[in-house]
């Protein structure tokens, strides 16, 4: 009885081994399939367009890096290449890989913008007192350093400093326009702004449609700033938002616009 007690496990054994091997291989076989970028978790997606980035930094192929980027199944390339270069300059990323991600994202919009042909033989420093532009409700917080040769040059005189009286804005913000010694716009210009509870980081260059060599940063009309331009020794004291009134309307927060030359 004993040998025909562990006969009968053994045969059990067997049976259900066998019937587990035809359910998974037969009856409900795994549907394997090539996965593709937009199936990639969150993490491995900006890996990814990191990777995109640096191919184009590489080769300047800009159809291609927008071909792969499509491949994430995002509705607009260019704001997920500018977010993520604005999240990783936020967190501290290495310089290369912020500054890839600013340089394709920067190819993305001057690329959407070359229609506009006729804005652009405009010189953008002439244009800079007529610009007006929509309040990012976040810093720009982009590092870019795209030559880095440019750190040699980091000596910057101030042209000008204005207040901004504009109802439509929101909230007041800091406008920056850097310019070279000839008058031409610069992008990737760092910019480091603090005030008694924090500091930040933003550049010139992620808002190809109002100029290159512009940057901007939201501002707390209660707070005091400094405001430094790349390594400059000569940074703005004591900036703030200075009270407006339009006619008779009611005072709100004005903005400031800030320019620099870099010298040499």
């Amino acid at each position: 009885m004993k040998i025909v007690r562990i006969n009968l496990i053994l045969l059990g054994l067997v049976i259900g081994a066998a019937i587990g091997l035809l359910l998974g291989w037969v009856v409900y076989p795994r549907q394997l399939r090539i996965a593709t970028p937009k199936d990639l978790h969150s993490e491995y997606r900006d890996k990814y367009v990191v990777m995109v980035a640096a191919a184009y930094s590489r080769d300047g192929d800009l159809e291609r890096a927008r071909i792969r980027l499509d491949k994430l199944g995002a509705d607009n390339v260019l704001d997920t290449t500018t977010s993520q270069a604005q999240r990783w300059a936020a967190a501290g990323r290495s310089d290369f890989d912020v500054s890839v991600l600013a340089e394709l994202a920067l190819a993305l919009s001057s690329g959407d913008l070359e229609t506009e042909s006729a804005s652009a033989d405009i010189p953008i420093s002439t244009m800079l007192p007529k610009v007006t532009s929509t309040v990012t409700p976040y810093p720009t917080v982009v590092v870019v350093s795209p030559v880095p040769t440019l750190a040699l040059l980091d000596e910057y005189m101030l042209l000008d400093k204005t207040v901004i009286c504009d109802e439509q804005m929101d909230k007041p913000i800091i406008k920056v326009y850097v310019i070279d010694a000839v008058g031409n716009p610069i992008p990737g210009v760092q910019l480091r702004i603090d005030w008694t509870t924090g500091s930040d980081m933003f550049s010139t260059g992620l808002h190809p449609d109002i100029g290159i060599g512009y940057g901007d940063f939201t501002i707390d009309p209660k707070q005091v700033y400094t405001l430094q331009v790349g390594n400059s020794t000569n940074p703005i004291y004591g900036l703030t938002s200075e009270p407006c009134r339009q006619g008779d309307s009611d005072e709100f927060a004005g903005s400031i616009s800030v320019t620099w030359q870099r010298e040499g």
